[in-house]
């Protein structure tokens, strides 16, 4: 494309008067018959050397411009894409024969490396043929490799081939900074996304992971988990092997999708480190294509001696403990002391943490232990175990709350569970006699003021009929309660049946923890006196219980309502006088609320005879006294008794009991190795009991380091996090790194407010060793731990690849296809130009074309031609 300019157009205007000075007088002075050939020719001249003059006194410049376009096609020809080879090559081949004039083409193809494949204006070549080490995907290399091919003057523009996963050389976030880096080098990028995800008619099986606790304890039962994927049902051998050895084989089934093969694990060796290998074969070796996958390497440390921590106020607790555990545990005790450890960090050196016998509240700092025991074991795993009595019950200390909220029990009556209680009142006219409805309601009163608030209380009153006076309602609002009772007025007729009906109608369908019925009245004038007792058997087979107040005094009615409270298995009460109505104590309420510690010889209970805790137990003696508590919904109760109340109801009470608590694990044993409540358990099956209930309590893995530590893999880049018990800024986390070749590196994490993160390119299939130096407050913290690369990710097949990441990373400056439709157009923009100013060879012509008319004029015409007929002679 060509254009021309001047440096001064408006000298253009001087045309006007040259032109007139040539006109005018050829057409004024000249006469027609004097107008030669060669005057008409000088006219010529002049027109042309004023056209040339003009030109130059306006400076005439003509600009021609060039446009060249360059194009890259960076192909990635990992591992992942030996499937779609074949449509890498029509993809390429499309473009080519799409593009405009003058564009040149290459082709760069890369996987972990990057090569040129085709040199710019080569001759295209398959991408079969590139030579690239293709266990990894390093998109973001292969692009900045590309910006560095371009010429200068040229319109730049790259077409990336790419399922969009990076897994080698750079972090997947430096892709879209890669990109955003082209675009300021004005070169644009169009993409084509590849569909590498594993077709359905492939045959594929791999090792996807392998779960299994890294440290645990000598003795312990655990197994590894092999996690292998499939697209298709096949057989396949399973082995497991230990330092280079085999241990263990399975033939298994495998069906398509997941499947879970499970290795019993050796952990009868304390302070030992094992490498372990799981490796997967299919009988059909054409069931499997890829034999990358097929290995998972891990590490196994077992650990030797527990660290046990006990706090107790007995000195019989340590002398039994120390018996249990024999030489497998290192015990800490605090017998009778107060200064016990209270921080996090402390409390995470020990595996199993004791609490026999002890009121918390007498230890020092004991808001800060109850705070730093339940971080220990709801995130660092370690495993509480409470014995005997803790002295927690019916108390409102909300730091005794919250060690009983971790409590797999509820002691005496600090439990959520409301009860509801059925106030029966007689308001017939014979309670008219001797104070008899005074003391009625007196006694009723009573009953509220021993209800807790979180309880329920319905109030019915009868006479000549029943009447619902206050449906179930919470007893906290007891003075209106108290208004209700207050306001009873005697009326005609006496039908207890009728009151007892209404009772089990109203309380039957509703769900409490408890329901007991009070009838308070004086058994006169009552009808159907048989039926009566036969309600209150149907109450208590509806598990309502039926007691009594008789206010009859000397007077008959004591047989009949003696009848109801035996069949309904309540308490009878006879009040004779009104001083005696504050000596009245419903039986069933005041076992919930003064037992706390029940001593008497009491048989056992086995509900979980499967649990591991019951290995080599059929049976149990009896024990002699245990702390009144009862089960939570969310644990699990291995062993019970039976407590009778004095109502004659029996509690199914709790002895053992567990539940997980976050990440560790809380159990409570009601009963205690002191004050005899144990004395026959002794060197028979409760002795194995004893053993296993230490054992089985056992946490999971053997973690003392004071932060949780996690790993996170992208690509080829891992980042080690560790979440400190106590977050500050002034404590320091150093980490050294050992790769599989024996590289160390070292660095320092970094802390973003929540967590210490380091992050680090494991670019080496085996085990990096990791070292990780935690110091907070003066104090020291060293942990050694392992991190495996059991084969490049490049070899995962069923990675998922979706074409968001593409469309992510490009964003809306260029294109990204899905189908390989990519147009490539030159871009209009000026790349590169000529300018060149006819200045001087106007100025140059014109003087030629004036030599010319000087000749012209002074020589006549046929001078001129018989001169140059002279020259060709």
């Amino acid at each position: 494309m060509k254009s021309i300019s001047f440096d001064n157009a408006w000298l253009l205007l001087i045309a006007i008067p040259l032109l007139c000075l040539v006109l005018i007088p050829y057409f004024v002075a000249i006469r027609r018959d004097n107008r030669s050939r060669s005057v008409i020719t000088s006219l010529v001249l002049h027109l042309l050397i004023v056209v040339l003059v003009t030109l130059s006194l306006a400076g005439t410049m003509v600009t021609t411009t060039v446009t060249q376009t360059e194009v890259y096609i960076v192909a990635d020809v990992s591992y992942s894409s030996q499937r779609n080879l074949d449509k890498i090559d029509e993809y390429i081949e499309d473009i080519c024969e799409d593009l405009p004039a003058n564009t040149k083409v290459g082709v760069i193809c890369f996987g972990k490396n990057t090569t040129l494949h085709t040199p710019l204006g080569g001759e295209i070549q398959s991408v079969k043929k590139a030579k690239v080490d293709n266990s990894g995907t390093d998109i973001a290399g292969a692009l900045e490799y590309a910006s560095t091919l371009f010429s200068g003057n040229t319109v730049k523009r790259v077409v990336l081939i790419t399922d969009g996963k990076q897994n080698a050389g750079h972090e997947t976030g430096e892709l879209i900074s890669t990109i955003d880096m082209l675009y300021s080098k004005d070169i644009y990028l169009d993409a084509i996304y590849l569909n590498n995800n594993i077709p359905a008619t492939a045959h594929e099986v791999q090792i996807s992971g392998v779960d299994c606790v890294a440290s645990v304890y000598q003795n312990q039962k655990v197994s590894a988990d092999v996690l292998i994927q499939s697209n298709q049902a096949t057989q396949a051998t399973v082995t497991l092997y230990r330092d280079t050895v085999e241990v263990a084989k399975q033939a298994v089934n495998l069906d398509r999708g997941y499947n879970v093969v499970s290795f019993t694990m050796d952990t009868a060796t304390p302070d030992v480190t094992y490498q372990y290998e799981a490796r997967v074969e299919t009988v059909k070796a054409s069931d499997d294509e890829s034999a990358y996958n097929n290995a998972y390497a891990f590490t196994q440390q077992i650990a030797g001696k527990l660290n046990v921590l006990l706090i107790s106020s007995l000195s019989e607790d340590l002398a039994q403990v120390q018996a249990l555990y024999g030489d497998r545990a290192n015990i800490t005790s605090y017998i009778n002391k107060s200064n016990v450890p209270c921080g996090v960090e402390e409390l995470c050196r020990y595996d199993e943490i004791i609490l026999s016998n002890v009121d918390v509240r007498e230890l020092n700092n004991f808001t800060a232990f109850v705070d730093a025991l339940d971080k220990a074991v709801s995130v660092f795993g370690k495993s509480l175990i409470t014995m005997g009595d803790l002295r927690i019950q019916n108390k409102d200390d909300e730091v005794l709350k919250q060690l009983e909220d971790m409590l797999p029990v509820s002691f005496g009556n600090n439990e959520d569970d409301p009860k509801l209680y059925g106030i029966v009142i007689d308001t017939s006219r014979s309670m008219q006699n001797a104070s008899k409805l005074l003391m009625a309601k007196q006694a009723a009163i009573q009953l509220l003021n021993l209800i807790r608030d979180e309880d329920y209380v319905t109030i019915i009153a009868f006479s000549g009929d029943a009447r619902i006076v206050q449906p179930p309602t919470k007893a906290g609002n007891r003075a209106r309660l108290v208004q209700l009772i207050q306001g009873l007025q005697p009326t005609q007729g006496t039908r207890m049946d009728a009151a007892l009906e209404a009772a089990l109608s109203t309380m039957q369908p509703l769900t409490y923890a408890e329901k007991q019925v009070m009838l308070i009245g004086d058994g006169k004038n009552h009808l159907g006196s048989e039926s009566t007792s036969e309600i209150a058997d149907r109450l208590y087979q509806s598990e309502i219980t039926v007691s009594v107040i008789d206010t009859a005094g000397p007077e008959s009615g004591t047989t009949v309502l003696a009848a109801i409270a035996e069949a309904g298995h309540g308490k009878y009460y006879r009040l004779d006088r009104e001083e005696d109505v504050m000596d009245v104590l419903f039986a069933d309420v005041a076992d919930d609320i003064t037992d706390t510690v029940i001593e008497q010889q009491t048989p056992v209970e086995i509900q979980l005879g499967r649990d591991a805790l019951l290995d080599g137990i059929s049976a149990l003696p009896d024990i002699y006294g245990y702390v009144y508590a009862k089960n939570k919904a969310s644990s699990s109760t291995v062993l019970t008794v039976d407590y009778v109340k004095s109502s004659g109801v029996i509690v199914e009470v709790p002895i053992y009991a567990y539940r997980n608590y976050g990440n560790g694990k809380v159990t409570t044993f009601t009963t205690s190795f002191a004050g005899g409540w144990l004395s026959t358990w002794k060197g028979n099956s409760g002795e194995t009991f004893l053993q296993n209930m230490l054992t089985v309590n056992t946490p999971k893995e053997c973690h003392d380091d004071p932060y949780t530590l996690s790993y996170q893999t992208n690509g080829a880049y891992t980042t080690v996090s560790i979440v400190p018990a106590t977050l500050t800024a002034k404590a320091v986390a150093n980490v050294t790194l050992t790769s599989p070749n024996g590289t160390v590196e070292r660095g320092v994490m970094v802390f973003d407010g929540s967590r210490y993160t380091y992050t680090f390119e494991a670019p080496s299939i085996g085990r990096y060793g990791m070292n990780i130096e935690y110091t907070y407050d003066q104090k020291t913290y060293l942990s050694d731990t392992y991190f495996h690369v059991p084969y490049a990710a490049e070899y995962n097949s069923f990675e998922t690849f979706e074409a968001s990441a593409l469309y992510t990373a490009v964003r809306n400056r260029g294109t990204v296809s899905e189908n390989g439709a990519v147009k490539i157009e030159n871009d209009d923009r000026d790349v590169e130009s000529y300018t060149v100013s006819y200045t001087v060879p106007f100025l140059i012509a014109a003087v030629v074309l004036y030599v010319i008319d000087i000749i012209v004029r002074k020589l006549k015409w046929d001078d001129i031609r018989s001169l140059f007929k002279k020259r060709r002679a």
